[in-house]
């Protein structure tokens, strides 16, 4: 097993390798925070042991960097600092971290902590992963990379946002599930999208070009079921109502309806419950890649807070409705 040692301290590095080679594993040393990235690609170890402060580029952001590639992202990375407060551990979460080590405690946890994060990697070996092949990276391709991962994070942020603004104004759930489908629609290319609520017995629909009647109701029916196959529901997808959320007419003689190529799916909860799905189709195969369904997941949960608020929101008006009524006409 390959581990690769990042520290900017020579005695940090050298005790840590001291160690690792009595245990005997193989290990490669970086200096800063750019060599890291170098040499992860270059000699693809099996394991990241990774100091926090390091000259040119912080751990965090290492750790950031190699965790936003999924062809890497499985490789375990230990966090190795002198830091211990609840803001470093929570930064060292955050940045993807698979567990946190101090190195006063280092004799006694450095080998416990690997051999626990190497079960991870060969579950992930079992599961087929692929090896990647090997990169030469120099400096400017790593500083490329890190510019990338900000552009991608400012896009998800920006996303968010415009999805949280939402809770802020007051409207009813048939207009914030209106609403959300077009801002999914600004980044995210589809044929036709759908929020299928448990509680509600609901399918909120938006077409984004005109299709025939039968595939309008495949594509119903299958959000539906990708909620009723997930949850706990006492009912089948005949039993939810249909909310159509655009203006498109139907068209039997639609040219471009081939049906449903691609579909994806994924569950939105709020406080650990199972709020519901939102699912995405398009007649073109392959349709949504790796990149389409990790920006999705970033908006899970500011989707599901929104959709939660705005639920709520209208039980609380017809509620009130219902007891002006009764006030009107009396409890009879």
């Amino acid at each position: 097993m390959k581990i690769l040692v990042a520290d900017d301290s020579p005695v940090i590095r050298t005790a840590v390798s001291v160690i690792l080679d009595d245990a005997g594993y193989d290990v490669v040393t970086a200096e800063d925070g750019i060599e890291t990235i170098q040499k992860f690609y270059a000699d693809r170890p099996d394991l990241l042991v990774l100091d926090i402060q390091m000259p040119n580029m912080t751990g965090y952001m290492a750790a950031r960097l190699l965790k936003e590639d999924w062809s890497v992202a499985h490789v375990p990375i230990l966090i190795l600092t002198a830091h211990d407060s609840a803001e470093d551990r929570y930064w060292a979460e955050k940045s993807g971290a698979d567990g946190y080590l101090t190195k006063e405690a280092l004799s006694e946890d450095l080998l416990p902590a690997i051999k626990s994060a190497s079960v991870s990697k060969a579950l992930s070996e079992l599961s087929g992963s692929k090896e990647p092949d090997r990169l030469d990276l120099g400096q400017v391709d790593v500083l490329a990379r890190v510019t990338s991962m900000l552009d991608r994070k400012l896009f998800e942020t920006t996303i968010v946002n415009d999805i949280v603004t939402m809770a802020t104004r007051a409207m009813n759930l048939r207009s914030t599930l209106t609403e959300l489908m077009v801002i999914l629609r600004r980044f995210v290319t589809f044929d036709a999208v759908a929020i299928s609520l448990a509680a509600e017995k609901v399918t909120a629909v938006r077409l984004d070009r005109a299709v025939s009647e039968l595939n309008l109701d495949a594509f119903v029916q299958q959000a539906s079921m990708e909620l009723v196959q997930r949850g706990s529901v006492d009912y089948g997808f005949g039993d939810m109502a249909l909310w159509r959320c655009d203006t498109i007419e139907l068209d039997d003689t639609a040219a471009l309806d081939r049906g449903w190529a691609s579909v994806f799916a994924i569950e939105l909860r709020i406080r650990g419950d199972l709020l519901g799905t939102l699912t995405v189709g398009s007649s073109r195969p392959n349709a949504f890649s790796p990149q389409t369904a990790r920006t999705l997941r970033t908006v899970e949960y500011p989707l599901s807070t929104v959709i939660d608020s705005a639920t709520h929101y209208q039980r609380a008006i017809e509620n009130e409705a219902k007891r002006s009524l009764s006030s009107l006409y009396g409890d009879g």
